[in-house]
């Protein structure tokens, strides 16, 4: 009975008819994913498919702004990263000859045939600390000015993991790695009518994060990257990878350029101590963990796999500050933060001062105890050329 009640209502809406036909709106098909338009998501880590260009059907970026020189002319299937928070990711594609595809990360959808906003790019794998967001991964055809080679392939990302002391979780981050991970940010407001980043202790204000770079027109720079005698200039903001590889003449000159000065050793320590004196910039009692002080390993024998004395003749290399549970970005220990609203003056980076015979100041995220405890730590082994993946910096300027 109910099977005739629904024929029956099927039929008044037929017109009463039981030959009738019912011209149905038309359906677009749904888009295809893998396009810039309609990334393929990846919501959870790990990931890992296997995809094909030869079946792609995007083929909007021919070139990508990391790697202007690089013909990419055949077809990419595009992805879009989903991350909650700050994440250290392996990108891999791994293709069978002679199937050639590269894989890129950028900040945005491309537009065009020129990619903008290109982090790095491999034709193997690469290993970029992302922040919190949307990013877009593209596994694109290389053309190198012959017929593209286009084929099967297979993407995964991944969150490296600190195992083992003597087992490098990066290898495929090599020499010469250097993604520009924090683009052009843009410092909140000063605080105590002090200029953007800032904030004011006392008489003179001090920017409240480490300092990153961007170069004088405003581009991004590479945390990973000595600035050598390249125009830069120093900006304060948070959730950025700060600046290691700087010596102290370069940080001088970024800090001049952003209209700042380094900060003298009585300003540095005034700014860490607080108007209490505190050893520490939380207080006066050591917190283990509360700032980023204590890395078990140290960054040269796990990445070169070597307890040797020789890997610390290597400490320059960009790399080392790219290791999981390293270097992190700015603010993003809570805790690590002084009386005045100044954050990792202890850990995280050494700092240099002012001082023309050369000291840096804090500790690292490997050690603030060998020197001294937490704002009394104070190196001054190195002259001002010196440099290596442990040195950054802060600026101070007047109100």
């Amino acid at each position: 009975m109910r099977a005739a009640l629904v024929a029956a209502i099927a039929l008044a809406a037929c017109g009463g008819d039981d030959h009738a036909t019912i011209d149905a709106a038309p359906i677009d098909a749904p888009a295809p994913l893998g396009t810039w338009d309609a990334p393929i998501v990846i919501a959870a880590l790990p990931y890992a498919a296997a995809g094909d260009t030869t079946t792609a059907t995007e083929v909007r970026a021919e070139r990508y702004d990391c790697a202007g020189t690089i013909d990419e002319r055949g077809a990419e299937v595009v992805y879009r990263l989903d991350l909650a928070a700050p994440t250290i990711v392996t990108i891999a594609v791994d293709a069978a000859a002679p199937v050639d595809v590269d894989v890129h990360v950028l900040r945005a959808a491309a537009t065009g045939a020129l990619a903008a906003g290109c982090l790095t790019r491999d034709d193997r794998a690469f290993v970029v600390d992302l922040a919190g967001g949307s990013w877009w991964i593209a596994v694109d055809t290389y053309a190198g000015g012959a017929a593209p080679a286009a084929g099967a392939y297979t993407l995964t990302v991944d969150v490296p993991r600190s195992t083992a002391c003597l087992t490098n979780p990066i290898p495929m981050c090599q020499a010469g790695d250097a993604p520009d991970v924090n683009g052009a940010p843009t410092p909140p407001a000063g605080l105590g009518g002090c200029p953007a980043g800032m904030a004011r202790v006392d008489a003179f204000c001090v920017d409240r994060w480490e300092a990153a770079l961007v170069g004088a027109d405003g581009t991004g720079w590479s945390p990973y990257q000595n600035p050598g005698a390249a125009a830069v200039v120093a900006v304060s903001a948070p959730g950025l990878v700060p600046q290691g590889y700087i010596n102290q003449t370069q940080a001088t000159a970024a800090c001049a350029a952003a209209g700042k000065r380094l900060c003298t050793d009585a300003e540095w320590l005034r700014a860490c101590q607080g108007a209490a004196g505190t050893t520490y910039p939380y207080g006066a009692t050591r917190m283990p963990g509360v700032c980023n002080d204590a890395r078990t390993c140290h960054p040269a024998v796990q990445y070169f796999q070597s307890s040797d004395s020789s890997v610390f003749s290597m400490i320059g290399h960009g790399c080392l500050d790219q290791l999981p549970d390293g270097l992190a970005r700015t603010g993003a220990h809570a805790g690590c933060v002084s009386a005045d609203g100044l954050y990792d003056l202890m850990g995280n980076l050494h700092e240099w001062t002012a001082d023309p015979a050369g000291t840096f100041r804090g500790g690292f995220f490997v050690d603030t105890m060998i020197n001294g405890n937490g704002c009394l730590y104070r190196t001054t082994a190195h002259d001002v050329s010196h440099w290596d993946y442990s040195t950054g910096f802060r600026c101070c300027a007047d109100p």
